[in-house]
């Protein structure tokens, strides 16, 4: 009698588990309101919110479509799959939650086409394959992710493809990183305008951007900022690697981010051909020990292969400005024939990079030979016995290739006075949770401020 209960029990289970909703796939449109009203969806209506209590999938045909003012509330380990469409962007707003404090819900795996825009994704994550068109993210905030879905990112890409665009999106508090893809895929994305605070709170060996390139996909990540937790961490700020060595004909571009606070600014592992321009990075230095971290900029490239453009970053208080591991062939700036076409002004500037008493601004420690000319080195003087002071290469250890600084950056005698003073062109604040607002919030504000030549700057205030 016990052993035919026990059956009877794991009949009714199995049938529970297999009675999870899967919609017709017959072209069909459906919102929350619409499985609210299917007895078997698991999605009903209550207190305002759609509340989800268990997985459900949206077919290949059909779409799955996200409301104005749609409140979305998922429940422990709650899982929605969509093989077809997402058109999750509302015309206003709409919002994907837990249902209790205590409750750890997944999130979306999107695995047809879609489009997010004005969606704001709170302790679920979002898992992104299968577009042949690429995915568009747009005025979205992905905070305080549990990594449940994904152990990777926020927003995770989990198959190769390009033509995918992040843009004027808040990733704020995620316990892992903001965006990533695995290490077998490469991807081809825009990231562009978009506020990276405080991710990787577990303090995994991740940076908030992680992503893998190959293929024939350019990475361009822009105009964004990315503010580390500002303690000892293993969190990096924006991270491009090849560590499988896969064929790679696109190109990777950073330029124009303001990176600060996080164990290191931007760190490149692999061969790539990579430009880093016109960067802020300051304090990436949060690594209790200087030999595992804390460069400005990391390039790690063991086999050769690509090349790294470096030019008018600003590279502040790091333990080491800019480190060379490896075999990447590195020009920071060659300026010797403007017409070549490898011209490099340089123009890079260094302040206070350095630990155990000793300035690195630049730490070649490779075989090749590097050019960095025309950079305003840390040093009063520039001139060359000054700046080996803050260069380590050949001179230091012959086995280590040479660096070519020489001439350094020169002063232009231009009258500041005659340069034209940056405008600010607007002024947003953030609280701790990542919400916006035109207004200063009450308690402590993230404050960001954009200027006319496409700068950004950002600070704390306390109302």
């Amino acid at each position: 009698m016990k052993k035919i209960f026990s059956l009877m029990l794991a009949a009714i289970a199995a049938t529970s588990a297999s009675a999870q909703y899967v919609s017709p796939g017959t072209g069909k449109m459906f919102t929350f309101a619409d499985l609210a009203s299917i007895g078997n969806s698991g999605v009903t209506f209550s207190d305002g919110a759609y509340v989800v209590e268990q997985n459900f999938t949206i077919s290949n045909k059909d779409t799955l479509r996200l409301q104005s003012n749609d409140v979305i509330k998922l429940g422990d380990k709650v899982e929605v799959i969509v093989e077809g469409v997402a058109d999750f962007a509302p015309v206003d707003t709409a919002t994907v939650t837990r249902v209790l404090d205590s409750s750890n819900p997944k999130g979306f795996r999107l695995r047809g086409d879609g489009r997010l825009q004005h969606v704001t994704f709170e302790y679920v994550g979002v898992t992104l394959s299968g577009s042949n068109d690429g995915y568009t993210i747009e005025n979205c905030t992905f905070k305080l992710y549990n990594g449940k879905l994904s152990t990777g990112s926020a927003l995770t890409f989990s198959a190769p493809g390009g033509s995918n665009v992040i843009r004027k999106c808040y990733f704020v508090d995620n316990i892992v990183s903001a965006i990533s893809s695995g290490a077998n895929m490469p991807v081809g994305v825009i990231i562009d305008k978009c506020y990276f605070l405080r991710n990787t709170t577990g303090k995994s060996n991740r940076p908030q951007i992680n992503l893998t390139c190959g293929g024939d996909y350019d990475v361009i990540i822009s105009n964004n900022t990315v503010i580390g937790i500002g303690e000892p961490t293993l969190a990096g700020g924006i991270g491009v690697s090849n560590m499988l060595n896969m064929a790679f004909s696109g190109k990777v571009v950073l330029k124009n981010n303001r990176i600060e606070n996080n164990r290191y600014g931007i760190a490149m592992i692999g061969a790539m051909n990579l430009y880093i321009e016109d960067n802020y990075l300051l304090n990436n230095k949060f690594e209790s020990n200087p030999q595992n971290g804390g460069s400005g900029i990391s390039l790690y490239n063991s086999a050769g292969g690509g090349k790294v453009f470096i030019k008018g970053n600003h590279i502040e208080n790091s333990f080491w400005g800019i480190t060379i591991i490896g075999k990447p062939e590195v020009n920071a700036g060659k300026n010797e024939d403007r017409q070549a076409a490898d011209y490099n002004p340089g123009e890079n500037v260094f302040v206070n990079n350095g630990n155990n008493d000793h300035l690195y601004d630049l730490y070649n420690n490779g075989p090749n030979t590097v050019y960095a000319q025309g950079n305003k080195w840390n040093v009063t003087v520039q001139d060359s016995a000054s700046i080996e002071e803050v260069v380590t290469h050949k001179v230091d250890n012959n086995v280590l290739g040479e660096v070519i600084f020489m001439p350094a950056w020169q002063s232009t005698g231009i009258n500041t006075s005659d340069v034209p003073i940056a405008q600010v062109v607007g002024t947003r604040y953030f609280n701790l949770l990542g919400f916006e607002a035109k207004e200063p919030f009450k308690g402590i504000n993230i404050v960001v401020t954009r200027y006319s030549d496409g700068t950004i700057r950002t600070h704390k205030v306390l109302k």
